[in-house]
């Protein structure tokens, strides 16, 4: 299911690169001032690579070894995984999900020019959510006739306590109902 939303709308623009060849201590520094969890590796302007906290913890902390002895290039994930700024939102989540991954670098002409992470993907996802609640209460709040007639192009839908398609469809206590749940109510 697409959203319609490209992935360059939510994505962090100019996302953090370092060099290749640059030692693990000053890559864990510049992640720390800069409070990200992940660094785009370079190998002179082409993206090669990825540094995650992840890549940390589990290629240097676990193995108990000396951050200045190895350099970027010992560490990284590579291949990289990228996506294009014009692919929806839809694609990068799937492709998360199934490269087990939490970050994309995004590309445009094959140049870097963001990074997505499954923290935007929730935020737009509650975002999404919340505009759907709205829209939902906008037409909850719908005006009656003054003999409390419904429209004819809302008498048939889904009835809201039940939650069955019906034709025939009525309001009671503010809810669109069919009549079997009317009479229970």
């Amino acid at each position: 299911m697409e959203t319609g939303m490209p992935i360059k709308d939510i994505m962090t623009s100019d996302p953090i690169i370092v060099d290749i060849n640059t030692k693990i201590s000053d890559a864990a520094r510049t992640m720390a001032e800069l409070d990200v969890g992940s660094l785009i590796v370079t190998e002179g302007n082409n993206p090669v690579g990825i540094l995650t906290e992840h890549d940390m913890v589990k290629k240097i902390i676990s193995k108990n070894t000396v951050p200045d002895s190895i350099t970027l290039k010992n560490v990284m994930t590579t291949p990289l995984i990228t996506i294009d700024a014009d692919e929806d939102v839809q694609k990068a989540k799937d492709l998360m999900l199934k490269m087990h991954i939490r970050r994309i670098p995004v590309v445009k002409n094959k140049k870097l020019v963001g990074l997505v992470t499954d923290t935007d993907l929730v935020s737009v996802s509650i975002e999404m959510g919340n505009i759907l609640s709205e829209l939902i209460n906008m037409h909850r709040e719908r005006n009656i006739g003054a003999e409390g007639e419904i429209p004819e192009m809302i008498s048939r839908g889904v009835c809201e306590n039940c939650g069955r398609y019906y034709d025939n469809l009525d309001y009671l206590n503010g809810a669109l109902m069919c009549e079997s749940c009317r009479e229970t109510e």
